[in-house]
């Protein structure tokens, strides 16, 4: 910084104007800026009426590096300090000046300057070392917290893929929740009941009426040698979207095969595939294909196999139509 001889203010060497008076400096460039001293206070006049002889002439933009909160002087382009109240290059008044903004990104995610203690300087050894201590137990932790949750994934895998128990109880979880994020764009639905349900072959003491007596403690069973059909009968048409089906004997689920696939023929000639998860837990499944029908076969068409048992057994089926 120096000290401008013709107005006595003080300012950088490499300015042609005074940034408060908006002097012209080089009237006299015999004496370097550098070594001018103070003059007595004089009256001065605003650049802008100043000898037109002298007068600097518009002068192209060049390229500069701005920073936020410079000021753009609107007669010669050249970015100001926020501080100057006149253009360093030409002189004009920087009252009305553009002032460069800070870029959007930089104010959403930008860090302000880092706060230090007192008596502490950036780049002193002290804060050099505590700054790489705490930067290296940062990454430590991050590299332990990032092993574990990779195992735990590895298995969670394995037990998904050979424990069918947590398989099926992840599976019904997903279903309920892709229901439960869907169901309030879905057409609203209603519990249906047959009028009627008989069996293509069954148990004697397990008919295939109690496949639709709304209770979880019975259910229908048959041999799984043939492949076993269970008949709904509707008083009405029907336009069926959604079944709960809970697989299995309720009360022992490895004593009899569980269905896997049901096809289901309905009474227009349609059809459809309801595919079924081996979990002794209600699942729910979509049914498509179903308006105007008045009634449906449910052909067994693939099992999900019991340890010891025989006879396939499904313990209840409650069906929803739209409303």
């Amino acid at each position: 910084m120096v000290i401008y001889r013709e107005c006595g203010h003080q300012g950088p060497a490499d300015v042609e104007f005074c940034g408060e008076c908006g002097r012209y400096l080089k009237w006299d460039d015999e004496e370097p800026a550098a070594v001018r001293q103070p003059a007595a206070p004089q009256l001065v006049q605003p650049a802008e009426q100043l000898a037109p002889a002298r007068q600097p002439q518009q002068l192209t933009v060049e390229e500069q590096v701005l920073k936020p909160g410079d000021l753009i002087c609107g007669r010669c382009g050249k970015g100001n300090l926020p501080t100057r109240n006149f253009c360093g290059r030409c002189g004009a008044s920087l009252a009305e000046s553009e002032v460069v903004k800070t870029s959007w990104w930089r104010r959403l995610f930008g860090r302000g300057p880092r706060q230090h203690k007192a008596g502490e300087r950036p780049g002193k050894d002290g804060v050099r070392r505590r700054a790489g201590r705490a930067g290296a137990a940062r990454r430590s932790v991050g590299k332990a917290v990032r092993r574990v949750i990779a195992v735990m994934l590895v298995l969670s895998a394995l037990i998904y893929a050979l424990y069918q128990p947590f398989r099926g109880a992840i599976n019904t979880a997903a279903m309920g929740l892709w229901s439960q994020a869907t169901g309030i764009f879905e057409t609203k639905l209603n519990p249906v009941r047959p009028s009627k349900v008989t069996a293509s072959a069954q148990s004697p003491a397990h008919p295939g009426n109690l496949v639709s007596d709304n209770a979880k403690n019975t259910f229908w069973s048959a041999a799984a040698q043939s492949e076993p059909v269970l008949v709904f009968t509707f008083d009405r048409p029907v336009d069926l979207r959604k079944a709960i089906v809970h697989s299995g004997n309720g009360a022992n689920f490895q004593a009899a095969h569980r269905p896997k696939t049901l096809h289901l023929v309905f009474s227009t000639g349609k059809t459809y595939d309801m595919v079924l998860a081996d979990t002794p837990d209600a699942q729910e499944v979509p049914i498509e294909n179903s308006a105007g029908a008045t009634g449906i076969e449910l052909h067994v068409a693939g099992l999900h196999r019991s340890l010891d048992g025989m006879d396939v057994a499904i313990s209840e089926i409650e069906l929803f139509e739209a409303g």
